[in-house]
């Protein structure tokens, strides 16, 4: 396995077309498909399925599409390291999220991490809950940010809590409900949702949805994430049930409290946190950076 081989193989997963691929990698496109055979013998199974019509990758090539990533980026920062003139080391730690607003609640929190290591370099990945579960266990991630959930978990796992997120109806801003300051249940029943793929949806909201009872199909709108979920909301399609995160607010959106729900925690998953390293310190910089927000809805 080399990294050309790697590197065409995610030209591929991005594009999904050989030629395109082969642009962006800048070689022949024979030899786009001569390196992904030949790394498909190496490993023994099969990365993309081919039609004349189309490209797609196997279950095997989405397993093996994170590491292939994380052995491309190595390789990459070795050169760079070895070639540097410098002699600072890269303070590099791997954090995972859901969404985009679990990420953007800690922006201040990597702010402040670069104000105690000029190189802080946060590797950042997007996936589904459980894909990062996976990934936090291989020790290819030392933090997970997330909304607490129930479910069981690994033993080795531990969750520091950074704050308590409200759960909200998120309506389009010209609904009648976004003058409220508060709905109740049955105040949602009459409304077509907005509903979250199971799998990508945090347990606080899934709660909700079950004590509204599922509703006919027709009334159901079923987003692939919380982005997409939002815009339809949004665009007046619908409304949806969410836990309120900090920097969550959007033009066009109202965020509405909803009677008699408890709220839930939103904080890190990491494993034992070591003294000195680079995982304890920032979540420790995050409890410090949470306690000092009063109120993080205003933020």
């Amino acid at each position: 396995m080399n990294t050309t081989q790697l590197e065409c193989f995610l030209a591929v997963a991005e594009t999904l077309n050989f030629s395109k691929a082969a642009s962006l990698v800048n070689i022949s496109q024979p030899a786009v498909s001569h390196q992904i055979s030949s790394l498909e013998a190496e490993l023994g199974v099969r990365l993309f399925m081919r039609t004349n019509k189309s490209v797609q990758l196997t279950k095997e090539g989405l397993r093996f599409l994170p590491d292939a990533e994380l052995i491309v980026k190595t390789a990459a920062e070795s050169v760079h390291r070895l070639g540097a003139a410098s002699n600072e080391i890269k303070q590099s730690i791997g954090i995972g999220a859901h969404n985009k607003y679990e990420l953007d609640a800690i922006v201040p929190v990597m702010r402040e991490m670069k104000e105690k290591y000029s190189l802080f370099d946060p590797d950042i990945t997007i996936m589904p809950f459980k894909s990062l579960d996976n990934l936090l266990e291989e020790n290819k991630l030392q933090i997970i940010l997330a909304i607490k959930g129930e479910d069981e978990r690994p033993k080795e796992e531990f969750f520091t809590e950074l704050c308590k997120c409200p759960i909200k109806l998120i309506c389009s801003s010209d609904s009648e409900l976004a003058h409220k300051k508060s709905v109740t249940m049955a105040d949602i029943g009459g409304k077509r949702l907005v509903l979250l793929k199971r799998h990508k949806c945090a347990e606080a909201a899934t709660a909700v949805y079950m004590q509204l009872g599922m509703p006919n199909s027709s009334d159901v709108i079923v987003a692939d994430n919380c982005e997409t979920a939002f815009a339809i909301v949004k665009a007046g399609l619908g409304v949806t049930v969410y836990p309120f995160l900090p920097s969550m607010k959007e033009e066009g959106l109202g965020y509405i409290d909803i009677e008699g729900i408890s709220p839930a925690s939103y904080g890190l998953y990491s494993k034992k946190l070591v003294k000195g390293e680079l995982a304890c310190e920032f979540v420790n910089t995050a409890k410090k950076v949470f306690q000092s927000i009063d109120n993080f809805e205003e933020r």
